[in-house]
């Protein structure tokens, strides 16, 4: 996985970003979760291999990726040093898991196979799970 996050584009980051941006608990640990989980689906045979691709595919993110702008500071954020220690620590809390929900479906969560990066962001589990 730390090939491919040193392969990610400034495209890739504003995607990230975009997608952080409508996706994340703002200025928490989920942020770098939410990049995690996308990493995650590239690198998994079940979705594109592309961060564009899993961004984009249809159905996956409620949020509007489009027509959010690409938050220089998120960028910033991600792209730096403890940034990228951040993104790192979030693959390893999320274990392969692609996919998440959000608070309004807290009561489906299993606390014990589902983890969250922040009490008010999302819980995290594997595609299967859905």
């Amino acid at each position: 996985m730390l090939a491919l996050l040193l392969a990610l584009t400034p495209f890739d980051y504003a995607m990230l970003a975009k997608t952080v941006k409508v996706e994340a608990a703002s200025n928490t640990f989920d942020e770098y979760c939410v990049v995690a989980s996308v990493l995650n689906r590239v690198e998994h045979s079940k979705f594109p291999n592309t961060v564009r691709g899993v961004v984009l595919a249809p159905g996956q993110f409620e949020g509007d990726v489009w027509g959010a702008g690409a938050d220089p500071a998120i960028v910033a954020r991600l792209r730096s040093p403890e940034g990228q220690k951040k993104i790192l620590k979030a693959l390893d809390i999320l274990d392969g898991r692609t996919d998440f929900k959000g608070q309004s479906m807290l009561r489906y969560r299993v606390p014990g196979e589902d983890p969250m990066c922040h009490p008010k962001g999302n819980f995290y589990h594997y595609y299967w799970q859905s």
